[in-house]
């Protein structure tokens, strides 16, 4: 929201809705200077004296235009102002290392540490973050203003990306006291999320892991030389390119001089040079560990360290630790902010980022007759959703009306263009089953044509002429059981991509049945059960799949399963009609 907020998308000369939030936060720091204190996006005043725990007044201003790219009217006057408000604290937590935050009781608990011992505090493991009457001064408030003017500067892709890793790593020093290493695996998984393969030099073959060197070398002992160091080169460009090297160079790439100078004056054990590499690459493995298996690290020495940046840790030897993490993505996390480049403002339609957007699909009855659109690429979409309410309405799920009359001539004039393919026959099937269900007497002369011309595919074997077949026929497919085993076969192998049509559940579990039925029919008992198994995994914990399913394998057949009243839940209202 801070971005959108601050104008940086909005188009010229339209008008806004300018909306001030007020919300009171709570944090350690107590504010030194004039009041208010100005930011980009508002202000902030101290609500209270000094105290253990303060409370200010956060007042932002939310913006949106006020009218939409088509030049309606927009709807939306605000947002809530939560989120917005939530990004300023969690930007001042992170400049500032003071917390800063709208829950009272979290802010009251880590600054206090509940009767904690000190070493056993939040405060013990975040120095500064969590300790109780810190001072802000006025240059602090300047450094906060800078960063986030260049944080709004940003593009959107690196915006999103900053201001995911900072609310990661900020959340993450707020349950370290709770699950340390949970904590340690997402501080690097931000510093992960901002890592870069252009930062990643290659390295040289000296400087490869000694262990997978040897394998290597020893393969290339018979290979001439110049084929070995082609090959050496490609695994090193592997390397180089990889998770773990990408997020070790990139985060070595970004530490400045002041990382080991002026910023590291006042801490407890920094990390030297010459180790970073070697910590990075402990931190990057203790976050697989975390991630893959669910290993955490014995707390003993690594975690409560008094505040220490780097410990000694049995199975590491020298580790960074939460305290060292913090300050390490701190640096690291600003380097990113003031290195990147700062992009002009340009409009950009940003609806889709406010909070409380939540995308949902509209019942079919809704859409599916709606003309315009209509693609060879969307053309089984269009089936699913007139097969899902055409099923819904038999049922009696829903009563609404959904003429297909316009969409029918929209295929009409589709269908002649493309290529033989499912999408083909997926919107002949759509035109063929609206028309079953309308009295002939009404069908146009047009559409006639059309369903003389076209219609013959419906005859061949696939998912859509299955579909026809059932709904519009309500008839079994005049296909042998060579002919529904192979479109079945290759519809469950269809349906394990990404891109595979879509159909209703209950549809692709008849599939499946169909088959199964007139395998067991001819006595291909065997495959019969394969593809009965099939038609259950389709509809998980249907009753009537299951038993029919059981008596199949026992041997005890039902050769007339009740279709209807699987697809229509024995809620058939609308049958007769």
């Amino acid at each position: 929201m801070l971005q959108i907020a601050s104008g940086k998308f909005f188009r010229p000369g339209v008008p806004l809705h300018e909306s001030e939030h007020r919300f009171t936060v709570y944090s350690n720091a107590w504010l030194v200077g004039e009041n208010p204190i100005t930011l980009p996006l508002g202000e902030i005043t101290p609500s209270t004296d000094v105290r253990a725990v303060s409370s200010a007044m956060i007042t932002v201003t939310d913006r949106l235009e006020a009218q939409r790219p088509d030049g309606t009217d927009e709807f939306m006057f605000a947002t809530r102002g939560t989120d917005l408000v939530d990004d300023v604290a969690y930007v001042l937590t992170f400049v500032l290392n003071r917390t800063v935050g709208r829950d009272h009781d979290q802010v009251h608990r880590l600054v206090s540490g509940d009767g904690a011992s000190r070493r056993r505090s939040a405060n013990d493991l975040f120095p500064g973050l969590f300790e109780p009457q810190q001072a802000v001064q006025p240059e602090e408030w300047r450094s906060v203003r800078d960063f986030m003017q260049d944080l709004i500067g940003l593009s959107r892709d690196d915006f999103v990306r900053v201001i995911r890793a900072i609310r990661r790593v900020v959340d993450a020093t707020r349950r370290a006291l709770d699950d340390p290493t949970g904590a340690y695996t997402d501080m690097v998984a931000a510093l992960e999320s901002i890592s870069s393969s252009s930062l990643a030099p290659a390295a040289s073959w000296d400087r490869y892991d000694g262990s997978k060197r040897k394998i290597i070398d020893a393969a290339l002992v018979d290979t001439d030389e110049a084929t070995a160091d082609r090959v050496r080169a490609a695994v090193l460009e592997a390397e180089r390119t990889g998770l773990k090297r990408r997020f070790v160079s990139s985060t070595l790439a970004r530490l400045s001089p002041e990382y080991y100078r002026s910023e590291a004056i006042g801490t407890v054990r920094p990390p030297r040079a010459p180790d970073m590499e070697r910590m990075l690459s402990v931190a990057y493995d203790v976050r697989s560990r975390r991630s893959h298996v669910l290993e955490d690290l014995g707390e003993g020495v690594w975690v409560f360290t008094d505040g220490a940046e780097t410990a000694y840790e049995p199975n590491f030897e020298r580790v960074l630790t939460l305290a060292g993490l913090w300050r390490l993505t701190r640096h690291v996390v600003r380097r990113y902010v003031s290195d990147a480049e700062t992009v002009p403002a340009e409009p950009w339609d940003y609806r889709q980022a406010l909070p409380g957007i939540v995308e949902m699909q509209l019942a079919p009855q809704y859409w599916i007759w709606q003309p315009g659109g209509l693609t060879e690429e969307n053309a089984t979409q269009r089936l699913d959703g007139f097969a899902e309410a055409l099923i819904g309405w038999f049922a009696g799920d829903h009563t609404d009306g959904f003429p297909m009359g316009d969409v029918c001539r929209e295929i009409q004039g589709l269908v002649p263009g493309l290529a033989a393919g499912e999408a083909k026959t997926a919107l002949i099937a759509t035109h063929a089953l609206w028309h079953s269900c309308v009295d002939p007497k009404e069908h146009p002369a047009d559409a006639a044509a059309f369903l003389e011309a076209f219609g013959p595919v419906l005859n061949q074997p696939s998912p859509s002429s299955f579909t026809f077949w059932l709904l519009g026929k309500q008839a079994t497919p005049p296909w042998n059981a060579d002919e529904l085993a192979a479109m079945a076969q290759a519809r469950t192998e269809a349906r394990r991509r990404k891109d595979h049509a879509p159909l209703p559940p209950a549809i692709d579990a008849l599939i499946q049945l169909e088959t199964a039925d007139r395998l067991e029919a001819d006595g291909r008992h065997a495959e019969a059960v394969a593809f009965a198994a099939n038609a259950v995994s389709e509809v998980p914990g249907n009753e009537m799949l299951i038993e029919w399913e059981r008596r199949l394998v026992a041997g005890d057949h039902d050769p007339d399963f009740d279709v209807n009243a699987f697809l229509l839940g024995g809620r058939d209202k609308h049958a007769d009609a």
